[in-house]
């Protein structure tokens, strides 16, 4: 994330694009200590909500990421600003503060069910066995299959935002990539979608491939390949499976933001178009 931030290319480890397995590659390749380090969980102190006791953490935390990014690859390292490590230190703070939230509100409204389930078979408990299992329409609403999803969609947009947040760094130095048109390293997530458009949609936590049938209001409705129809998708929700046409006439696209999936869609679509021009 701090490297994102900092429009730093991530070649030592070559975790470039965000569906990369980041346990995978030439991570493996490092020194088991580094590895070690890389790999650590971030301290559980930095979410006291006290800011100055959560404060020795945030420092260790800091120290502790650009000591490892050095140790993984001095020069990559030193292209980040000093700044940047503490702030990036502070961005994971609030993220972690809004996961724990979200869970305690979670964990409290499974009690409160809880309770509710109880104070309902103490009302029903001169009924027989068949009348207490009978579900009214407002328990079946309350199970947890409708319950759960409002706060994972709370979840998701907390790492989007995260996600958001490391794509908003300063722009790279005018000029780079002089004569390609380079896409930015999210833009299946980020460039604009429209009606018609391929895309995958997010259902559940996995991706399925699916048409673009609304696009308004900054929300997107969708059609599944089998028919089903999902509406209101927030952006993060949708992931572009080819880019729109970018680079003008003559220019080359800069394809090492695709993943294999999108570069081999893409390729095909190149084929398509030049076919089409021919004729």
């Amino acid at each position: 994330m701090a490297l994102r931030r900092a429009h730093v290319k991530d070649t030592a480890l070559g975790q470039m694009n965000d569906d990369e397995n980041p346990y995978i590659g030439k991570v493996n390749e490092l020194p088991v200590p580094v590895w070690n380090d890389l790999l650590t969980e971030l301290p559980l102190g930095l979410l006291e909500e006290d800011d100055a006791t959560a404060a020795p953490y945030i420092e260790e935390l800091t120290t502790e990421l650009e000591r490892i990014s050095r140790a993984v690859d001095s020069d990559t390292a030193s292209a980040v600003e000093p700044s940047l490590w503490r702030e990036t230190a502070l961005r994971f703070r609030q993220e972690g503060l809004e996961l724990l939230e979200i869970h305690r509100d979670m964990y409290l409204a499974a009690i409160e069910e809880g309770q509710k389930r109880e104070a309902e078979e103490a009302m029903t408990a001169h009924l027989g066995k068949t009348a207490r299992r009978a579900m009214s329409p407002e328990r079946i609403q309350r199970l947890s299959l409708f319950r759960v999803k409002p706060f994972f969609d709370k979840i998701n947009e907390s790492k989007a935002g995260l996600k958001q947040w490391s794509y908003e760094g300063t722009l790279p130095p005018k000029g780079q990539g002089s004569g390609t048109t380079a896409l930015p390293e999210n833009w299946a997530y980020t460039l604009p979608v429209n009606v018609g458009d391929q895309v995958e949609a997010d259902l559940g936590g996995a991706f399925f491939p699916a048409t673009v049938t609304r696009a308004a209001d900054e929300t997107y409705d969708v059609q599944f390949f089998d028919g089903d129809r999902e509406m209101g998708l927030d952006r993060s929700m949708i992931r572009l499976v080819l880019p729109p046409k970018v680079a003008a006439a003559g220019e080359e696209v800069d394809t090492s933001s695709m993943t294999p999936k999108q570069l081999k869609r893409w390729r095909k679509q190149q084929e398509k178009l030049q076919k089409k021009n021919k004729k």
